[in-house]
């Protein structure tokens, strides 16, 4: 991604998470705290250490500051691991909605996050309604 180098599942995977997180100018910590638990509790990351859990988090950080959120999430639905679509936009989702706030600036992200994935509207709908009912009160 930086100097032509493709992201790792992992990498790809966590951007999506990561570009919900920075979507609407910031990163509000409760946000970030549902990224770091979405990620750790996922097969995906099970073999990675802390110290490369957080330099894949700062990597994917930096590229957010350098490029943008769009440009991030282009070379993350590149590289995401088959089948991991609907799970990336589901996490997403509870991330955006983890304030109990929706954004416009969220909502244009998610929307065009449903469309790179090719995730059905309909589908969409359901799952972000869920998340909204879990992350009520």
């Amino acid at each position: 991604m930086d100097g032509g180098g493709k992201l790792s599942p992992q990498e790809a995977y966590a951007g999506v998470l990561m570009g919900a997180t920075a979507c609407d100018g910031h990163f509000a910590d409760d946000e970030v705290n549902s990224l770091v638990v979405a990620l750790a509790r996922m097969k995906l990351f099970e073999r990675m250490n802390d110290k490369q859990f957080g330099q894949m988090l700062d990597k994917l950080h930096g590229v957010i500051k350098k490029k943008g959120v769009e440009f991030l999430i282009d070379g993350c639905v590149e590289q995401l691991p088959s089948g991991l679509e609907k799970t990336a936009f589901t996490n997403a989702c509870d991330i955006v909605l983890a304030d109990g706030v929706v954004e416009d600036d969220e909502k244009a992200f998610i929307d065009s996050l449903r469309k790179r994935l090719n995730i059905e509207s309909k589908t969409a709908k359901v799952i972000a309604e869920i998340m909204v009912v879990k992350n009520k009160g």
